[in-house]
């Protein structure tokens, strides 16, 4: 079974990349601003999580590893892939925690690199027809400074668990698919 985490800067396209191996390698896609954003609608979180995600600032640890955690145990027999999840030290060891709970391990984390410049070409390209409010160009200089401090410390991390790979995410989409999907079957291999 496959468990795997999709890293890289804001803009990489994690949730691109998570959604064609989801479908590829049929595993339960996970993607914490995806069940942040439907959240939004609830009554106990919404306003708190719109707050946060209006100005570009991460939701609280506590909350995030609360409901990214109840949907990982829906789907924890199908295979997981994360995106957007672990964003920091405290939510990647809350993971680590929750797999040994489940009786089950991390395959790898795949880091897709990609710079700064481009990303937030991406971002500003994609806001312009996603509608999501933390698109809009006033919040992405904060979320790569959120993501510089808290995020990119994970490479470390994960390097020296050995669970690191990392793909160039400047290319095109299938091309990026293509060399994820070779990094992951030669793990499958070993």
């Amino acid at each position: 079974m496959l468990n795997l985490i999709i890293f890289g800067p804001p803009g990489a396209g994690k949730g691109t990349q998570a959604e064609l191996l989801t479908k590829k390698y049929n595993l339960a896609h996970l993607s914490s601003g995806d069940i942040l954003r439907q959240a939004r609608d609830s009554v106990r979180f919404g306003e708190k999580i719109k707050k946060y995600q209006d100005s570009g600032k991460l939701v609280p640890d506590s909350l995030v590893i609360e409901m990214v955690e109840i949907q990982a145990e829906k789907n924890i027999s199908q295979g997981l892939i994360f995106d957007g999840y672990p964003r920091n030290l405290k939510q990647a060891r809350s993971l680590t925690k929750f797999f040994k709970k489940n009786k089950t391990t991390l395959t790898t984390v795949i880091n897709l690199r990609l710079s700064e410049t481009l990303a937030i070409q991406r971002i500003i390209k994609r806001g312009k027809t996603s509608g999501r409010s933390d698109d809009k160009l006033s919040t992405i200089k904060n979320r790569f400074k959120v993501y510089r401090a808290q995020t990119a410390p994970l490479l470390e991390y994960y390097h020296t668990q050995k669970k690191l790979i990392t793909v160039d995410g400047r290319a095109d989409i299938t091309t990026v698919l293509n060399k994820v999907q070779d990094k992951i079957k030669s793990l499958m291999k070993k």
